[in-house]
């Protein structure tokens, strides 16, 4: 835990001059392998804590270097083992995965002595497993089958038609300024 939590403290500035991005994941074993593991909500919790230090860490390089930037932490419930830290180039943006349900972010949840998730502001997003209509066919399956099964049709960009099953949610905090 401790040796991950010091390699986030700094971003990945290569990557991020390369795309539009950089971000860090929560990669400790035996959690995070090809079949992802949850840990326990008090385990969770140091994993929150090394993240926030990451957090105001980023925040110091970013700002250091003086174009426009997008801080956030993502912590996903009950995915807990998909949370990470996420820095994308230019102005604050909106996400197309943002819920359209409305709901308060379990504040008593997440709370710790080890840090202050009120200084964050959250945007509920939703986890999904998604399926593009392209895909159907190669994995054995039929589009009436799924919203039989309750996964919803949308379309993406140029008629893109995918389907998409709610796993859970990601909260989406940016530092409150």
């Amino acid at each position: 835990m401790d040796s991950w939590g010091k390699w986030i403290l700094k971003p990945n500035l290569a990557h991020y001059h390369r795309g539009d991005c950089t971000y860090e994941r929560c990669t400790l074993y035996p959690f995070y392998m090809l079949e992802k593991r949850h840990p326990p909500l008090w385990f969770y919790k140091l994993i929150i804590a090394r993240f926030i230090d990451a957090y105001y860490s980023w925040d110091r390089v970013f700002k250091e270097m003086g174009e426009p930037y997008d801080l956030l932490l993502w912590l996903y419930d009950p995915s807990f083992i998909r949370s990470e830290i996420v820095c994308y180039k230019g102005e604050r943006r909106g996400f197309a995965w943002e819920s359209t349900i409305i709901k308060p972010f379990p504040y008593k949840k997440f709370a710790s002595i080890a840090y202050d998730i009120n200084t964050f502001e959250w945007i509920l997003a939703d986890e999904e497993n998604i399926y593009f209509e392209s895909e159907l066919e190669d994995e054995g399956l039929k589009a009436e089958d799924l919203l039989q099964e309750g996964w919803v049709e949308k379309e993406a960009e140029e008629d893109q038609v995918y389907y998409t099953q709610k796993t859970g949610d990601i909260w989406m905090g940016r530092l409150k300024r």
